[in-house]
């Protein structure tokens, strides 16, 4: 399987890129800075910025599958980066025949009413939102766009804190469904989730959940 990969030099990107390799697929990594992926191992590197729509278009051309691991950090920033760039994304994936594509969210981003601890909602609602408000508003209209999608194989992960940890190998996941307790997942077992899920038929144009 051909792979492009939005959000390559970032951690969960980075992780991708091996863990797909390893598993036999071919894998191009966007990026701005090709520079930065020097100690990645992608098969191909297209450079360009998300927010540029011929650039996208270009990278996603001849792809099977496309997983975005788009991010901005903790910036506080407002940002279009989750919104412009996943419709870029989608707009050249529909222009060029790609079915399949993995979308990172966060599960700070599920609805309420949920099965979390109290001090975790309270985290949530008063802490997480009132600081991250815009990043956070413009992830929920990158989840949108893809929850409105009727043509494309989507699947939304939405991922619990992510941390710089080993792989365990072990995690639970929620497809349709919300996790209790859902405090973590490392970089490295939410690409291993990533990779694996491509090609599971049973996550098409689900919203999954994934944490320890």
């Amino acid at each position: 399987m051909n792979i492009v990969v939005f959000g390559a030099t970032g951690g969960t990107g980075r992780h991708v890129l091996d863990l797909a390799a390893e598993a036999g697929h071919s894998t191009v990594a966007f990026a701005r800075d090709p520079l930065a992926l020097v100690d990645a191992r992608p098969h191909s590197i297209r450079q360009g910025d998300v927010l540029d729509p011929d650039a996208v278009a270009r990278a996603v051309e001849g792809a099977d599958a496309v997983v975005s691991a788009l991010g901005i950090g903790y910036s506080r920033a407002a940002t279009t980066v989750y919104s412009a760039g996943t419709d870029h994304i989608l707009k050249a994936m529909r222009a060029a025949g790609v079915g399949r594509v993995l979308c990172v969210s966060t599960t700070s981003m599920s609805p309420a009413p949920w099965r979390a601890a109290p001090v975790q909602r309270a985290l949530t609602s008063w802490v997480l939102h009132p600081m991250l408000r815009r990043p956070y508003a413009d992830m929920a209209r990158m989840e949108r766009l893809l929850l409105d999608d009727t043509g494309l194989d989507w699947t939304l992960i939405r991922a619990a804190r992510l941390t710089g940890g080993r792989a365990r190998g072990r995690y639970r996941t929620g497809v349709g469904s919300r996790l209790s307790g859902a405090w973590s997942i490392s970089r490295a077992d939410l690409a291993h989730y990533l990779v694996g899920a491509l090609a599971d038929p049973a996550t098409h144009r689900a919203v999954v959940e994934i944490a320890y």
